[in-house]
Formats: C-alpha cells, sequence, structure tokens
C-alpha cells in the first residue's frame, strides 16, 4: 500500500513541492516506533512475513542482514516470535558493519550516545546535537536558564547517527541555520523529528518572545517606565529594537504589541516566502501572541 503526497524540496534556495510515493509499513515506523539505528535498518520484517499487516506491534526495523536471517528461520520453522526478532536485533553477529558497542555508551550527558564511529565532533549536525542534548539535561545550563526545564528529546535523537540522518536530509542553503523545536508546534517541549525544523537563525530570533528584568509579571512585550508613569510596548527584530507606543494599561500596550508582531511576522515570512521550508511559513502566517508567552530559547546554533 502506498501513497503519493508532495514533498517539499530545496534546490538553489528556493523550495518548491516534488511528487513522492510513500509506503505504509515505513510510515508507521516512523511514526510510532522508536529506530535505533534509522540509518541501517532500511528493511521492516512484518509478522508471520504478513506484508498486509501494518499494525505496528508487528512490525520491526531491521537490517538486511537481521530481515534475512529471521525470514529464513521463519520459512523453515513457521516461528518469528518477538522474542526471537528481538534476539536476533541484540546479536553483534548480526549488527552492520560499522557498528561498536562503545559507540552505544551514554558519554553526553549521561543520556546522548554516537551510535556509529564515523562522528564528527566539528561538524554542524554534531554541534547542533550536542547543544541540543546538553540544553535540555546539562544542570548548568538549566541553571543558566531555568526556561529549559522540562525540556527533553526523543528517544532516537539521543543517538547521534540518528540526529545525523535527519539533519542530512533536511538542511539546505541558508547563511546561518538554526535547530528550532517550537515553531512548527508552540509551546512544545520536545526535540523530535515530529516537530523540529531548521530555519535562518535571524527568524528564529524574530519568532522568540522578549522579556526584560524590568517586566515583572507584565503581558509579553510590555515594560513599565516609573519617570513617565506609562506602560511600553516595544519588540527586536533583526539586532533592532522597535519601540511601538506608551499607553496607559498593560492591556493596551499588550494589544498594540500582539498587532504589530503578528503583523510583523506575517510580512517577514511572505518576504520569504519560497526561501523557508513551508511548514515554517504557514506557522509563521498563523502565528498567535499570548500574554503567558514566556522566553524559551527555541534556536540551537
Amino acid at each position: 500500500m502506498s501513497y503519493t503526497v508532495r514533498e517539499p524540496k530545496c534546490e538553489n534556495g528556493r523550495w518548491y513541492f516534488k511528487e513522492k510515493h510513500i509506503y505504509t509499513a515505513p510510515t508507521v515506523i516512523e511514526t510510532f516506533i522508536v529506530n535505533p539505528d534509522i540509518a541501517n535498518n532500511t528493511k521492516i520484517w512484518h509478522r508471520e512475513d504478513n506484508f498486509c499487516d501494518y499494525y505496528y506491534k508487528n512490525l520491526y526495523p531491521v537490517t538486511q542482514e537481521q530481515y534475512s536471517v529471521i525470514r529464513d528461520h521463519f520459512n523453515r520453522t513457521g516461528e518469528d516470535s518477538e522474542e526471537y526478532i528481538v534476539k536476533v536485533m541484540n546479536d553483534i553477529r548480526f549488527k552492520s558493519d560499522d557498528w561498536a558497542q562503545k559507540e552505544f555508551r551514554p558519554t553526553v550527558c549521561g543520556v546522548g550516545y554516537h551510535g556509529c564511529s564515523d562522528y564528527d565532533y566539528k561538524s554542524d549536525a554534531y554541534i547542533k546535537w550536542k547543544n541540543m542534548i546538553e540544553r535540555c539535561y546539562n544542570p548548568n545550563s538549566l541553571k543558566h536558564n531555568p526556561a529549559w526545564d522540562g525540556c527533553t528529546v526523543c528517544d532516537e535523537w539521543l543517538n547521534f547517527s540518528n540526529f545525523r540522518f535527519w539533519y542530512e536530509n533536511h538542511k539546505y542553503e541558508t547563511k546561518v541555520i538554526s535547530l528550532d523545536k517550537d515553531i512548527l508546534m508552540k509551546g512544545n517541549t520536545v526535540y523530535c523529528p515530529e516537530f523540529c525544523s531548521l530555519v535562518p537563525k535571524d527568524i528564529n530570533l524574530l519568532m522568540i518572545s522578549t522579556m526584560g528584568k524590568d517586566r515583572y509579571d507584565l503581558p509579553i512585550g510590555v515594560y513599565f517606565e516609573k519617570d513617565k508613569g506609562k506602560y511600553r510596548a516595544e519588540m527586536f527584530a533583526f539586532g533592532k529594537k522597535i519601540k511601538i507606543g506608551r499607553y496607559n494599561s498593560p492591556e493596551e500596550a499588550f494589544q498594540h504589541y500582539k498587532e504589530y508582531k503578528e503583523k510583523y511576522i506575517r510580512k517577514v515570512a511572505e518576504d520569504r516566502k519560497g526561501k523557508i521550508p513551508f511548514p515554517v511559513y504557514d506557522a509563521m502566517m498563523n502565528w498567535e501572541i499570548e500574554i503567558p508567552d514566556k522566553r524559551i530559547y527555541g534556536h540551537i546554533s
């Protein structure tokens, strides 16, 4: 069973849609099953060799060699219990050629592991992955930015090899790119392929809510000027402070901030249309500023 969908592609700095055939079993695995080795687990074993069974509990992502071993055993014995399949998946004899046990030890913040031996500490993918892990699990990072408390990384991305596979398939040409977790899903706290996107850093910073030391319990984007006895609405965009105005109440100041920034974000989205991923464009066009918004850095440089 397969479907034809429109997949966004980027070439020479421009985004466009291209038809792509997707198949049910890989899509189910991608959505519901933790794949420990996305780069090498390119085959799927269906329980009882039933290719019409797409129930997620009956699908197993395996390597080509593991698939052959399981299939031969099933043809000879008619048995493919989960116990046997997991045994084959964990058997070192049937691991991929670049598999090494030491690379599966969690050496980054006690949770992140490499999952491969051909990693480059200086690569952009590795730096983003390591920063992502540290922001969520390094006590020092959380101490300096408490807003990250409660943020996590999905099981698949604790494996650098899996993150690199996703990153290499989603990166595109732009000056400085950031890994964002909450533009596509506002308020999201989990780094995962479903909700993360790669966006230009200046747009990522634009989407971040602002707050200052004089804000206290005021709405987002609102500051109190003691010397004037007024509430100031302002925002930051592309390294510049934009003063929206002074108002008599925090509610009035927030409403002007909300209207101005939402309009500003939509204008930037229109100006970058075709140069940023379509889901990011859609999110920007429908972005809403709310009073409870907090400053949660959604990017990783």
